[in-house]
């Protein structure tokens, strides 16, 4: 996994929506970046959406079970703990053969460790909001996304 030292090459978010696409009823997440661009991941779990929606404080569909974004979200403790080693999210990687981006979450250990973890972007996104990291996206990626719908349009 290459690493992602070098911000030149990332955008930085600085909001972010999750919703329903409403005529597929498909849940999304769109990131607005700090350059005027936006960046859409779909298809992502309807769990996620909820989740990001009430870290947010906007209304929607609510279910009444919880899971484990609730809880990670209810136990201050465990909230604390995530915010003292998250120290960025990046989505930087597409696999092309299946169709799924990746997130690497970094997590450091004191001074001198610094881990990258490997996630679902949307997981990611939700811990980089719920411990109020910053959170990236590799240009290359909007620029190909972009790429991507521009040649749908036509």
């Amino acid at each position: 996994m290459e690493s992602m030292n070098n911000n030149e090459n990332l955008s930085k978010v600085i909001n972010i929506d999750a919703f329903f696409i409403p005529i597929y009823n498909s849940p999304a997440i769109i990131c607005y970046l700090e350059d005027n661009r936006q960046f859409m991941l779909s298809n992502v779990t309807p769990e996620i959406v909820f989740a990001i929606r009430k870290l947010n404080n906007k209304d929607g569909v609510l279910d009444d079970r919880e899971n484990i974004f609730d809880i990670l979200n209810f136990v201050p403790e465990l909230r604390q703990d995530l915010e003292n080693h998250i120290n960025r999210v990046i989505i930087n990687d597409l696999n092309d053969k299946i169709g799924v981006y990746s997130a690497t979450i970094e997590i450091n250990f004191g001074n001198s460790i610094l881990i990258e973890k490997r996630m679902i972007p949307s997981h990611a996104i939700y811990l980089g909001l719920l411990t109020k990291k910053p959170i990236y996206v590799k240009k290359e990626l909007v620029d190909e996304q972009e790429r991507e719908n521009r040649n749908g349009e036509e």
